[in-house]
């Protein structure tokens, strides 16, 4: 439908041009030319039909740079176009105001050119102002009646989640929780990418795959507040896709990925890491503290068992071995930390 609109704009602009330019032509001409021909119907048909040849071309870009504009405006909500528009409306109102003073000042060229460039200037402050700051603005205004759950979330800021996160699947259980605010929203292109995973040869990218897909099913019935944003994009360069995303939304980026981490903090955008958060709520223990263990395995050493406390870290016992699949009071001997985690040492309670 687009395109055939666009058609029939570049037809009218030929319209235009040729009722404007052939008249000119035709009296430079050293014969006459005949009634019948030198009319304003002929001259717009052949001016539209000349326009339509030869800038036919174009029409598939200029539509391209319509829906890509018409996508950016859709993933807006009400509230910021309006104040983009306002914002657009006073930048120009400013630009005509101080062109009227430059008019009065009657300089050749000068007059002409600056109105130009100040309304291209100040409408395009303007639209971004209201388009970035309206929520300030609405801050200026007194509260309305609306639910605590409602304020919450228009307040909060809004997060975005990588593909590893979804897979990870433990923001699940962060949002039953409560502790996570606002909007959680999935880009289409990780959702197009955790379609790829799916759907790979590698039987373990596809069950993390698949995995990812179960974890976004349960994370959009578990919370109204998670959607999936329909971005346009030209190529599937995720983690880049996402970083940009985040800073022209000002929100943050929900991941467990240790790189993507860094270059976040780098381009200086809020990041959210379940790798870090289940660290920082790990169960504190030190020597002397007592707890119930599920040995659930051999160790490496001779009589050692194993087991695991809730959030994975090991547990070692001592001459535990013949205590396998039992549960059992232990006693904390002491803690070592290692690159890849803590390792509890413990003996039974007698």
């Amino acid at each position: 439908m687009l395109k055939y609109l666009l058609y029939v704009l570049y037809f009218l602009i030929g319209i235009s041009l040729g009722v404007w330019l052939f008249p000119e032509l035709a009296q430079a001409l050293p014969v006459a030319v005949p009634a019948i021909v030198g009319n304003v119907l002929v001259y717009g048909v052949l001016g539209g039909l000349l326009f339509l040849g030869l800038f036919l071309w174009t029409v598939p870009k200029f539509e391209s740079l319509i829906r890509k504009g018409e996508g950016l405006i859709m993933n807006r909500n009400l509230s910021e176009i309006v104040f983009a528009t306002l914002g657009m409306i006073i930048g120009l109102l400013i630009a005509v105001l101080i062109s009227l003073l430059i008019n009065t000042m009657d300089i050749p060229i000068f007059g002409d050119i600056i109105p130009f460039v100040l309304a291209v200037v100040l409408g395009y402050l303007g639209f971004q102002i209201g388009l970035k700051k309206f929520s300030e603005v609405l801050e200026l205004f007194p509260k309305g009646g609306t639910s605590k759950d409602a304020g919450e979330a228009a307040r909060g800021q809004k997060k975005f989640l990588d593909t590893s996160a979804i897979i990870d699947g433990r923001i699940v259980d962060v949002l039953k929780t409560g502790f996570v605010e606002g909007e959680l929203i999935i880009p289409q292109f990780v959702l197009d990418e955790l379609q790829l995973i799916a759907d790979a040869t590698d039987p373990i990218k596809r069950d993390k795959g698949k995995r990812g897909l179960d974890m976004l099913n349960a994370l959009q019935e578990l919370s109204k507040s998670v959607n999936i944003m329909p971005v346009a994009y030209e190529k599937l360069d995720v983690d880049h896709q996402l970083i940009e995303l985040a800073k022209e939304e000002n929100g943050a980026v929900v991941t467990t990925d240790y790189n993507l981490n860094k270059i976040c903090q780098l381009h200086q955008i809020k990041v959210l890491n379940v790798n870090e958060l289940s660290d920082a709520i790990k169960m504190v223990v030190i020597q002397g503290d007592t707890f119930d263990l599920l040995v659930s395995k051999a160790g490496k050493e001779e009589n050692q068992g194993v087991g695991y406390l809730e959030d994975g870290t090991m547990v070692v016992v001592e001459n535990g071995r013949k205590l396998i699949n039992q549960t059992i009071k232990v006693e904390v001997t002491s803690v070592l930390q290692t690159n890849s985690g803590r390792i509890i040492f413990s003996k039974k309670v007698s």
